[in-house]
């Protein structure tokens, strides 16, 4: 089974479409194939874009960013931009479940070890949230 390899077309709508080579990937540089031009200014294509992400979810991360400046991308830009398949975006859906989840117990793990913090942490969201 061959796997489609994924492209932009002049038809993609709410996509920035530009003929300039990635910024991602020195390789890709191409005059005539179409590349996004992300929320940071960053020029890609679908699938260095996927792989990029990709990465980043196996790295335990839970937030997708751009290699180059750092600028947060968020999930529905990435999903679009980068293709998702449904099988991908289900996979990369988890992941991000997944990775919050070990974020999470990693804090909370981290403020059992400093149990006054915890205690002074209830008291000033019982304060915010009887004041509201």
């Amino acid at each position: 089974m061959s796997e489609e390899i994924k492209k932009f077309s002049p038809f993609d709508k709410g996509i920035k479409l530009v003929s300039k080579p990635s910024d991602l990937d020195e390789y890709d540089d191409d005059p005539s194939v179409l590349r996004a031009q992300l929320s940071c200014g960053h020029v890609i294509d679908p699938e260095t874009l996927t792989d990029c992400c990709r990465a980043q979810l196996e790295d335990g991360q839970i937030e997708f960013r751009c290699p180059l400046c750092r600028k947060e991308w968020t999930y529905n830009e990435v999903r679009k931009l980068a293709k998702l398949t449904i099988d991908e975006q289900s996979t990369f859906e988890e992941r991000l479940g997944t990775n919050t989840v070990k974020k999470l117990i990693d804090l909370r793990d981290s403020f059992e070890d400093d149990s006054h913090i915890v205690s002074h942490a209830a008291a000033f969201l019982t304060l915010h949230i009887a004041s509201d």
